[in-house]
C-alpha cells in the first residue's frame, strides 16, 4: 500500500488507514477534490461528420421494388434538378460523382480514377453510404414536389 505523504490522489486518500500520520487526516476533511492534470490538450469535437452507413431500413426505403423504380427514375433524366437538390444535400464535396454514379450508374470502382472529376475523397462503403442517403433524400424531394 502507499503511503499517504506520498501520494494525494482521492483512492488512497480516502483509504488511508495509517495511524501515525494524523496531520494527513486533517488535510483530507479540508480536501476539496483533485483534478488530474494532462499534459495533453482535452479532446475537441471532431471537425467533420462521419459518413453515413446506415441501411436502406433506416431511411424508410424496406421495398426493393420502390428503390428500383427511384434508381430509375434517377437514370431516366428528367429529375435532374431533383436530382442536384438531393446530391448537394447529401455532401457537397462529393456530389458531382453521386450524380455521376446515379444518371450514368457508374460504381466507385469506376469513379475512383474518373479523369473528368478527379480521383473520389471517400473510400468505398462510405461512397455507397453516401448513395443510400443521396436516394432518401432524392424521394423527399420527389415527395415534396407531388411527383410520388
Amino acid at each position: 500500500m502507499r503511503k499517504c505523504r506520498n501520494c494525494l490522489c482521492r483512492t488512497c486518500i480516502k483509504s488511508c488507514k495509517c495511524h501515525n500520520c494524523k496531520g494527513k487526516i486533517k488535510e483530507c476533511k479540508r480536501y476539496s477534490g483533485f483534478r488530474q492534470l494532462s499534459i495533453f490538450e482535452p479532446p475537441e469535437k471532431p471537425k467533420y461528420q462521419s459518413a453515413p452507413r446506415e441501411p436502406w431500413e433506416y431511411y424508410g426505403l424496406n421495398d426493393k421494388e420502390y428503390r428500383a423504380k427511384l434508381m430509375e427514375m434517377a437514370k431516366s433524366g428528367k429529375y435532374l434538378d431533383l436530382i442536384r437538390k438531393a446530391a448537394y444535400r447529401t455532401d457537397k464535396d462529393i456530389a458531382k460523382y453521386i450524380i455521376k454514379a446515379v444518371t450514368k450508374g457508374k460504381s466507385w470502382d469506376y469513379l475512383e480514377h474518373d479523369l473528368e472529376l478527379g480521383r473520389i475523397s471517400v473510400g468505398r462503403s462510405n461512397f455507397y453510404g453516401y448513395v443510400r442517403k443521396f436516394y432518401y433524400y432524392f424521394d423527399v424531394e420527389l415527395k415534396e414536389n407531388g411527383i410520388i
